[in-house]
């Protein structure tokens, strides 16, 4: 499956096990120089986490009241935001622990998705009820400055990047909303999307459909560009990335299992028995040849080269 020498390309090496949660973990995220990561999970709980040493600094806990479906980090790592099953997005102060703001009465059903626009002045989130708010954060305003409602099912993922809001959805559509022209540009992919990610050098978007396949999407044209197979991806929301020279297209599987795809090729060329149940969320470093991944057994691990 692999040729010799090319392991060190991939973390393939489980170098520590996180258990802080009761219960499944949803969500996996890096901070943005990969010292720290943050972790949620239907435990309704928050954790900051040393990866390389396995310990909790901080916890976040006692607001939301049901399950963790995403994080966001600030580039500065001040903040966060979280969203979940109680239709709240919250603010946090890293250092506190404390929530600063909180975003509620806007949607009618979960949150799934949360993310700071270039600058971070701007929250976007995303929900079962078929929208994405706009929330300023300068501002004391309690109510969202937009509301986009073009999608027909539930939007299950979102990005901001370059004035361009990408917003993937359950109707089988990936939406880029240009914020400044007023355009909206869609891919209809066809197939119920949960999950979205896009390439390290912004010109591609990965998304994780319902029909056991992951779909690699060109930003510009729409076109797809590969798809890749092998993994199970039918009933849950399954993480998925790509590795930091966008060489390679990792996804999890409802089995447990992790698989690193060829972009170009589209084969498999390494596959990982990472988890004893589904992998929720995989998290690539951004510098390092290292991730995280998180699975419905309640543990995350850290992968490295070994």
């Amino acid at each position: 499956m692999k040729k010799r020498g090319q392991r060190a390309r991939f973390p393939f090496h489980a170098a520590r096990t996180l258990r802080g949660h009761k219960g499944a973990v949803t969500v996996v995220k890096f901070n943005s120089d990969g010292k720290y990561c943050l972790t949620g999970g239907k435990d309704k709980n928050i954790h900051l986490w040393n990866p390389v040493e396995g310990t909790i600094i901080k916890s976040y806990t006692g607001y939301h009241g049901y399950e963790i479906l995403d994080i966001c980090v600030r580039k500065d790592n001040a903040q966060f935001a979280s969203c979940g099953g109680d239709r709240v997005a919250f603010l946090w102060d890293v250092a506190k622990g404390i929530t600063i703001r909180r975003f509620k009465n806007a949607h009618e059903r979960r949150i799934n998705a949360v993310a700071y626009n270039s600058d971070a002045t701007v929250l976007f989130s995303a929900s079962d009820d078929e929208s994405v708010c706009a929330w300023d954060l300068r501002s004391r305003n309690f109510k969202p400055i937009q509301k986009i409602t073009d999608f027909k099912d539930s939007v299950s993922s979102i990005i901001v990047a370059d004035e361009i809001i990408i917003a993937a959805s359950v109707d089988g559509c990936i939406r880029y909303f240009d914020v400044r022209m007023g355009q909206v540009t869609v891919d209809h992919v066809g197939e119920a999307i949960t999950t979205m990610t896009r390439s390290n050098d912004g010109e591609c978007t990965l998304v994780g459909c319902l029909d056991n396949k992951l779909r690699l999407f060109d930003r510009s044209s729409g076109e797809m560009l590969n798809s890749y197979e092998g993994h199970k991806h039918s009933g849950y929301r399954i993480g998925s990335c790509m590795t930091g020279d966008d060489a390679f297209v990792v996804g999890g599987s409802e089995d447990g299992k992790i698989y690193f795809w060829n972009l170009v090729e589209g084969n498999v060329v390494h596959k990982l028995d990472a988890h004893h149940r589904a992998v929720s969320s995989i998290a690539y470093h951004p510098s390092a040849v290292c991730m995280l991944s998180s699975s419905a057994d309640g543990s995350v691990k850290l992968w490295t080269t070994g």
